[in-house]
């Protein structure tokens, strides 16, 4: 399994030297300690061996992006590949390196027969919300409201951890694309407005930004949105689409089950 974008090669981790730099890579991408437990190199050799993914993507002979995950299955029986984590170095992102990652680990998993991908993702990133619902098609088909307890790690510490939880069919063809949020329909950060029988929910366009300027604000939209997005995963909706509107806010659309 190997493909290439712009002279970076997309490929299986083999080597244990290999995996100590995609660890690495991985604590520097999250800014966290060297000594920080939450991947190691023994870990994603044992998932290399049995059903897991590690694929990395080489600039040259250096490792620029990591992906890892393993086989799930819900308590339904599902089976599914759950992707625990894909990160590109900083100065490598915007160049297509994180969808040539989900695009070998797709490869990989669709070899081992299994044909549905599972991730979660911080629902306040709306370019990780943008590339997810709209690059690759995934659905965000689950609210998990403080999924990995207060955050004692990385740029969100003493934040709750809330996740969207995507589904993303590997057999499928181009979903239908979302259509646009109406000019009119621009809801502010935290806020709903409908479109139709969707929901538009707005959303800061660079969360970073904004823990840097007014910390409190942000934990009390963490807190608002929480509510918001609990409130209409409940009832059974999905979110499709993450796109920015503006210069400041990124708009959520999300839709009845489907």
């Amino acid at each position: 399994m190997e493909g290439t974008l712009s002279g970076v090669e997309v490929r299986a981790l083999v080597e244990p030297a290999e995996m100590r730099e995609a660890v690495r890579l991985y604590r520097d991408v999250f800014k966290l300690a060297s000594t920080d437990p939450a991947v190691s190199p023994r870990l994603l050799a044992s998932l290399a061996r049995h059903g897991g993914s590690v694929i990395g993507a080489f600039l040259g002979a250096e490792l620029v992006g990591f992906a890892y995950g393993f086989p799930g299955v819900d308590g339904s029986g599902d089976v599914y590949h759950y992707s625990q984590s894909a990160v590109v170095r900083d100065d490598q992102q915007g160049r297509g390196i994180g969808r040539a990652l989900k695009l070998g680990q797709r490869e990989r998993v669709l070899a081992t027969g299994v044909t549905s991908m599972r991730w979660a993702f911080d629902p306040v990133r709306t370019h990780n919300a943008h590339f997810n619902l709209d690059v690759l098609g995934a659905v965000a088909r689950w609210f998990e409201p403080n999924m990995l307890g207060i955050e004692d790690v990385g740029r969100d510490r003493g934040m709750r951890t809330d996740r969207l939880v995507v589904s993303w069919d590997l057999t499928g063809g181009a979903r239908v694309r979302a259509p646009e949020a109406p000019a009119g329909k621009r809801p502010g950060w935290g806020s709903v407005v409908a479109d139709g029988d969707a929901t538009l929910l707005g959303m800061p366009r660079d969360w970073d930004a904004l823990v840097a300027s007014d910390r409190a604000g942000a934990v009390e939209l963490r807190e608002r949105v929480a509510e918001v997005l609990g409130g209409l995963f409940a009832d059974g909706h999905v979110a499709v689409s993450c796109r920015v509107v503006d210069a400041d806010t990124a708009v959520y659309r999300i839709e009845a089950g489907r």
